[in-house]
């Protein structure tokens, strides 16, 4: 199974099922969170094994995401190189070495403000926040070796816009797409699942050679047999949630995305504040 690169920190890619989806009305102005199109004047808020975080943006395509993904890891980069040269400051021993190094940190720090201040005006995101990257739409493929390409371009029914190309001139089959955060989820998990069985099975069948005695061989040969009757399950389950088989050339791509930012304490208490209002707001149950 083929990842994509991972988000780093201050951000934070998850999967995780939210308990809660609340719209509240707008922070103060200085917030990063932002209105939700569909509900103005409001903001949707999650809450996360305890935690509430407010949608900042949603990036709607595997482009922006990229892009998204490859400006966080600019600036996170800018951040630590800006931390070492203030390490470096601090650790100088010479009244020169000083006053090199304090222009060194203010020409970065300088240059740090402004990758922040494009990157709130790009995607709502600012270096002091912690952030929640919630994939909401997979693409999924399938990587060809080009004998596969061949035949797949021979036969009748083949559509060029089916097969695009990645870097390296590597080829990849369009598979299907998966919408929508629980959705996404569940696929991931049941990815997972298959990795992790397959990966028992081959342990147990990694031990059985070196094993002697008749006693353990029997007892590995039928937990072998038990490891791929369940990864035939897993793999005859995923073929009928995804309608293609599993493969172990399958691809992801983040084709949508939503950036969460995790609620100051003030902010945490005007969320208490919204639902505590509309409750009073509503109807009394007959």
């Amino acid at each position: 199974m083929i990842i994509p690169p991972q988000i780093k920190k201050p951000v934070m890619r998850t999967t995780l099922a939210f308990s809660a989806l609340l719209f509240i009305p707008l922070f103060a102005e200085d917030s990063t969170a932002k209105p939700d199109a569909a509900k103005p004047n409001t903001i949707e808020v999650i809450e996360v094994q305890g935690r509430r975080l407010a949608l900042v943006r949603l990036i709607p395509t595997a482009a922006e995401f990229q892009t998204f993904q490859q400006r966080v890891e600019s600036i996170t980069n800018e951040r630590k190189d800006t931390a070492l040269t203030k390490q470096l400051l601090d650790a100088a021993l010479t009244t020169p070495e000083k006053e090199a190094r304090q222009r060194q940190l203010d020409a970065k720090m300088q240059k740090l403000v402004a990758s922040n201040a494009e990157m709130n005006k790009a995607f709502g995101f600012d270096l002091t926040r912690q952030y929640v990257v919630v994939p909401t739409k997979l693409s999924i493929y399938q990587l060809l070796t080009d004998d596969e390409y061949v035949k797949l371009a021979a036969s009748s029914d083949f559509k060029k816009e089916s097969v695009i190309e990645a870097d390296g001139g590597k080829k990849l089959q369009t598979k299907g797409t998966v919408t929508g955060a629980v959705e996404v989820e569940t696929f991931q998990i049941q990815i997972r699942g298959i990795g992790e069985t397959k990966k028992r099975l081959q342990e147990l069948l990694d031990l059985q050679p070196k094993l002697t005695k008749s006693e353990d061989k029997k007892k590995v040969e039928e937990a072998i047999q038990r490891g791929q009757k369940d990864v035939n399950e897993a793999e005859a389950n995923f073929a009928t949630a995804q309608k293609y088989p599993f493969s172990e050339k399958l691809a992801t791509q983040i084709a949508e995305a939503k950036l969460y930012v995790l609620l100051s304490d003030e902010e945490n208490k005007q969320v208490d504040k919204a639902v505590s209002e509309s409750k009073k707001d509503a109807p009394a149950a007959k």
